[in-house]
């Protein structure tokens, strides 16, 4: 009797074993990752069709939020400085308790150099504390409602000058940084439009930025546009995809004038190009840039 007690142990723990499997292999197929394989500094959309609070990658944690199809999404960001490599997003319930696993890879991306020239005194500008936690405030914030929808719209018609990610130089010194939006060619005073709807957070002249308008468009994104010579709303206001929002200009840190924006995911920043399709009006090697 005993051989056959210890027989139908060991087939308990292997049918328990085939369950727990079975359950858990279900519960990935009910979350999804798009895409699975992913460049720096993009975004990768989460999905699932159970109820998931949140998902994790690398420490890095955002809330997904229930649509109106039923399932949840989310919005999770591939910063630049990220390292290349294969790893595992986890959804989470509200509770903590993991309810699916699933597969990313990173793949190395190599960015470009650029150098910008710019006025000495144009280039002794910095940002106050109290602008830098303004915009801390904003990257920080995750609003609850949704009012963007893919495809998102160019803020102009103007080509790239200047793309995502490439590693910054100032009069041929390095600077450290890298170029975390893009920039756009345009003539002073050209209309720049909402690039979909939000509501507007920030309308105020930096120090380094210019001319700033920064919109929040709900569940994890965001954007901001800069440089600008005139802004032309208020903070608080709802906006519609296309609405004007300012005009082109060189204020702050610029040589001329042009449109740097930003895509904010979660609070990091992400490529643009990733959203819109836009063309480049040349190299990023170019010895000078407008910045």
């Amino acid at each position: 009797m005993k051989p056959r007690k210890q027989s139908h142990r060991a087939w308990r723990i292997v049918v328990a074993g085939l369950a727990a499997l079975i359950a858990s292999t279900a519960s990935a197929q009910r979350c999804a990752v798009k895409p699975a394989s992913i460049p720096l500094g993009q975004t990768v959309r989460l999905r699932c069709e159970v109820p998931a609070a949140t998902a994790r990658l690398n420490g890095r944690t955002v809330r997904l939020f229930k649509q109106e199809s039923g399932d949840w999404q989310g919005l999770m960001p591939v910063a630049v400085a990220d390292a290349p490599g294969t790893y595992s997003i986890e959804f989470l319930a509200e509770d903590g308790t993991a309810l699916a696993s699933v597969s990313l890879t990173i793949r190395k991306t190599i960015f470009p150099s650029q150098n910008v020239v710019l006025a000495p005194q144009i280039e002794a500008l910095h940002s106050t504390p109290e602008e830098m936690q303004t915009l801390t405030t904003f990257r920080d914030s995750v609003s609850d409602v949704k009012y963007w929808e893919d495809p998102l719209v160019a803020p102009l018609p103007g080509c790239i000058i200047s793309p995502f990610g490439v590693k910054r130089l100032h009069n041929g010194k390095p600077t450290g940084e890298f170029h975390a939006g893009i920039d756009q060619r345009a003539s002073d005073g050209t209309p720049i439009r909402a690039v979909s709807a939000g509501i507007v957070k920030i309308v105020q002249p930096f120090n380094v930025l210019g001319g700033t308008v920064a919109i929040d468009h709900g569940q994890g994104l965001e954007t901001m546009y800069l440089h600008m010579s005139k802004l032309n709303v208020e903070a608080g206001a709802r906006v519609k995809e296309g609405d004007v929002i300012g005009y082109v200009g060189a204020t702050g840190r610029a040589n001329g004038p042009h449109l740097h924006w930003v895509v904010y995911v979660n609070g990091v920043p992400v490529n643009p190009q990733q959203w819109v399709s836009l063309k480049s009006c040349g190299s990023a090697k170019k010895k000078s840039q407008t910045k």
